[in-house]
């Protein structure tokens, strides 16, 4: 007995001692800007993919009709989110915490937990779900809706393993790179699922290759998480009140998740059921999924950040943290804003371009949504905070906040205005659950912002949107706007390194971090 006693008191003395070890600020932001450039590539790969199918599908479609299929994904999201119960933010959270305190049996623990989880959780929704297909396509008046319904609940168990639990994993492990493998896997099943498509197969056809799809990604993403996680000791289940402390974190994720329903899906919905052409649907959702197109660089790093805060706090280094957010920021909107101003600029030809010109009433709700998306690009290092540092219950607050106005807005907006109501909604829903994470967030470290880097980035994008409108003026031929967009951003690249918004020292960081050493060195000798 006094053996083991010995025992466990040394290795919680070896435990705290490695916790004590200091964090270096520049390994850190490697991995940090690494996992962001796989969550970048991984989240623009898998974006590009859906967004190239989308258009396709709504080009086939039409407006109406795709309003219809857009229903049918907004069910299926409900399910998918009630079968999340909170897992995915409370397993990204519980590996971080447990990685960062080096409790390699805990960390174990909340795997295998969370993974059983999934899979009640999940089965139980695809059930409930597939039981629900009558009602909903009697609603709709439509059997296919009902069959197409039934066809997604049933790769609802293989989308919740990979979206509720490898995904936020990868995530905690500060293995983007995996997570960069399970999304091109995915991306390329997708463009499998075009050619079936085109081989005859229909709609119908395509919504039963999702199950194939999420199969493979649920299984490759597991091979992948093993492989991450071989080698460690035993597990064991942790103490009572560590465990009390990850299913309070999960259950006010699920409550968060539950919550945000009321506005996403239901403005979309709620616009579909007071509009007097379904179109307005199809109008909402193409400038959302653009918008979102927009918001990959924030969401990206955003992500890597997560692990790094956890790690920083549990080891009370902040001023590693604040250097490394300061950083992350400044790029963060460097990346983001050009993007925005370039979409504002060309928003009429992007969206006949990419669509058809039947969708120009995609203009005014898409310049709306890309509102939310540039003040994400610079407050979302910052409101990953509060999930970061386990306190879970304070973010609820900004989501309820955010739930309210959403309701009142939709109802009062989406009758009147219609798309651009719902857009509007979406926004105010953004700017109330912000304001209230920032002063939460407020209470517990000082949120300081690069104000020089941004107004500098500023200034690059405001002469690159005027050189963008100039070319837009002397060569109207809609088939040149890709090569407009490139070389607007081209210019833009040029009036940073003029201005010198990015330093010499951090342009040779990004081309090392792109393995772009020696590409460099053929042209520039003296690198």
């Amino acid at each position: 007995m006094d053996y083991n006693a010995s025992k466990h008191a040394a290795n919680a003395l070896m435990e705290q001692l490695m916790n004590q070890d200091e964090i270096n600020i520049e390994e850190e932001q490697g991995l940090v800007a690494s996992n962001s450039v796989y969550g970048l590539l991984r989240s623009g790969s898998k974006f590009f993919v859906s967004f190239l199918i989308s258009v396709l599908l709504v080009r086939f479609l039409g407006p109406t009709n795709y309003g219809y299929y857009t229903i049918v994904v907004l069910y299926w999201g409900f399910a998918s989110t009630i079968a999340g119960l909170g897992i995915n933010s409370a397993v990204q959270y519980a590996i971080s915490k447990y990685r960062a305190q080096n409790s390699a049996s805990r960390l174990i623990w909340a795997v295998k937990h969370y993974f059983v989880l999934v899979i009640v959780s999940s089965l139980t929704a695809s059930i409930v779900l597939f039981s629900l297909s009558g009602v909903i396509a009697s609603i709709y008046h439509s059997a296919e809706v009902g069959y197409l319904i039934q066809i997604l609940a049933f790769g609802l168990v293989f989308y919740s393993i990979s979206g509720n639990f490898t995904e936020p994993s990868f995530i905690g492990f500060q293995k983007m790179n995996n997570s960069f493998i399970t999304g091109v896997l995915y991306d390329f099943l997708r463009i499998i699922q075009l050619v079936v498509v085109y081989l005859g197969f229909g709609l119908i056809g395509a919504i039963k290759f999702y199950d194939v799809v999420y199969l493979v990604t649920a299984t490759v993403g597991l091979f992948l998480l093993y492989r991450s996680i071989k080698g460690f000791p035993k597990s064991a289940t942790p103490e009572k009140e560590d465990l009390s402390h990850f299913y309070s974190y999960r259950n006010f994720s699920y409550v968060i998740a539950v919550i945000s329903l009321s506005y996403g899906p239901v403005i979309a919905l709620f616009l579909g059921a007071v509009a007097p052409n379904i179109s307005s649907v199809s109008f909402y959702r193409v400038g959302l999924i653009m918008a979102g197109m927009l918001g990959l660089p924030a969401a990206a790093i955003g992500s890597a950040f997560f692990a790094s805060i956890t790690k920083f706090f549990e080891k009370k280094q902040f001023g590693g943290f604040y250097s490394l957010q300061h950083t992350l920021i400044k790029y963060s909107f460097l990346l983001t804003f050009p993007l925005v101003v370039a979409s504002i600029i060309s928003a009429p030809k992007l969206i006949s371009y990419l669509y058809k010109a039947s969708f120009i009433g995609a203009e005014t709700p898409f310049i709306i949504l890309l509102v939310p998306v540039l003040i994400s690009s610079v407050f979302g290092p910052v409101t990953q905070v509060l999930s970061a540092t386990g306190k879970q219950k304070y973010a609820m607050y900004s989501v309820v906040t955010g739930a309210i106005v959403g309701i009142a807005l939709t109802i009062t907006l989406v009758p009147i205005l219609y798309a651009v109501g719902a857009a509007f909604a979406y926004l105010a829903v953004t700017l109330s659950t912000l304001t209230v994470n920032l002063i939460l967030v407020s209470r517990y470290i000082k949120i300081k912002l690069p104000y020089l880097d941004l107004l500098k980035t500023t200034f690059s994008a405001a002469l690159m949107g005027i050189f963008l409108y100039l070319l837009l003026m002397f060569i109207k031929r809609l088939a040149y706007l890709p090569l407009l967009l490139i070389a607007s951003l081209a210019f833009y690249a040029l009036v940073l390194y003029v201005t010198k918004v990015i330093s010499n020292r951090e342009l040779r960081f990004i081309i090392k971090l792109f393995k772009a050493d020696k590409f460099v060195k053929m042209f520039y000798k003296k690198y």
